[in-house]
């Protein structure tokens, strides 16, 4: 099965969802250091910029923010139609936590997985809650990165900054067995792609603009970049999603046949933002760290990861926004594997989007992640 997203009826223009959302808190507080106007606000801020968010995929007009600029755009996809074939959710795994494959009672095991849209343009940081992540996907959306945090064993309380959806995020959630995708809205084109994998069963739509006493705006930050969620209510709001199931394998025992080398600080090249990551063989763990910064969340503990999996997936354009990358995580690629303080060339695959990711050596030989939590890298293809 593959995810197909049209343009046929989808317009360009974006939907300010930021203003929508009905559980609104007090106004939020007005940073310090003001500069350009936000065109959503009176508010002003004067931190650095990242690049302005394109109208067609994104419910914000730029903010006064900026960061390194992305790769040329790739060549627009063709217009195609949305077709997701009916999804039947899997059972869940009882006392496993899926998604870190660590040991957990019936009713975390068989609770579904909540995919958060969580912000990363400077001036959305430091995130609520991406510590308690049992997943982090960072993908490239328009000069900068932005998260999937999927949330199954652990709920911090809020998560966030929430934020909108893009095309090529159905593919990767539909791995995921039926999840509650939160996000804050966005133009029609996206929001009629999200419905009809909602309306297949592939996933649950709890888009602030259908949700919205599951969100709140938190003052410590400005709109856009304040909108946050509670994951008790998201829980509530789930419906029929399924029960989480990990979408690649784990296995303590597993042991690289061929590792590449030893872990100390490593590099992934992704777009408008710098990202490292450090092994700390005392607390065995990565460290992340972005823009030459440890990487904090706001309760300020640092994003940390038993995984770093790091797949290199061709970008093309939207077929929705042609100015807003797609990663293509169906079919295959390389990667490395980052696990246990070693480096693992690997060779991903995935035949559909329902399918779980299978990986293995270069020279074909399973592999597996650690019990723990896995921090994705979607970097582009060389």
């Amino acid at each position: 099965m593959f995810l197909c997203l049209a343009v046929a009826a989808c317009g360009a223009g974006a939907t300010n969802d930021d203003a929508s959302v009905t559980d609104v808190s007090a106004p939020a507080a007005v940073v310090p250091t003001t500069g350009a106007p936000d065109p959503a606000t009176t508010e002003q801020a004067t931190v650095a910029t990242d690049p302005p968010e394109p109208s067609g995929e994104v419910e914000q007009a730029p903010v006064a923010e900026t960061a390194p600029p992305a790769p040329a755009a790739p060549a627009p996809a063709a217009p195609v139609d949305t077709v997701w074939p009916p999804y039947q959710p899997l059972p869940g795994v009882d006392g496993i936590a899926a998604l870190t494959g660590l040991a957990a009672d019936t009713t975390t095991s068989l609770r579904p997985a909540i995919a958060v849209k969580i912000d990363n343009y400077r001036a959305a940081r430091p995130q609520w809650g991406l510590d308690g992540a049992d997943v982090v996907i960072e993908e490239n959306v328009e000069g900068v990165t932005r998260f999937i945090a999927v949330f199954h064993s652990r709920y911090p309380e809020p998560v966030g900054p929430v934020r909108s959806a893009r095309s090529g995020d159905l593919a990767l959630l539909a791995a995921f067995n039926r999840p509650v995708l939160a996000w804050s809205g966005g133009n029609p084109g996206v929001t009629r792609a999200v419905r009809a994998a909602a309306d297949a069963g592939v996933l649950v739509d709890l888009s602030a603009l259908r949700a919205g006493a599951c969100y709140r705006r938190a003052p410590e930050k400005r709109k856009p970049h304040n909108l946050v969620l509670s994951l008790d209510c998201a829980l509530s709001r789930a419906g029929d999603a399924g029960a989480a199931r990990a979408p690649w394998p784990i296995d303590a025992a597993w042991t690289s046949p061929s590792p590449y080398g030893p872990d100390s600080t490593f590099g992934v090249p992704m777009d408008g933002v710098s990202v490292a990551w450090t092994w700390e063989a005392g607390l065995g763990l990565y460290v992340r760290s972005q823009d030459d910064a440890p990487h904090l969340t706001m309760s300020g503990v640092r994003v940390m990861a038993t995984n770093v999996l790091v797949l290199e997936v061709r970008h093309i354009a939207s077929s929705i926004d042609t100015r807003s990358p797609e990663p293509v995580t169906i079919g295959d690629g390389d990667g490395v594997l980052h696990r246990d303080g070693l480096a693992t060339l690997i060779h991903w695959s995935r035949p559909t989007a329902t399918d779980p990711f299978t990986l293995t050596t270069r020279e074909g030989s399973p592999v597996a992640l650690a019990p723990g939590t896995t921090f994705v890298e979607l970097t582009r293809a060389p």
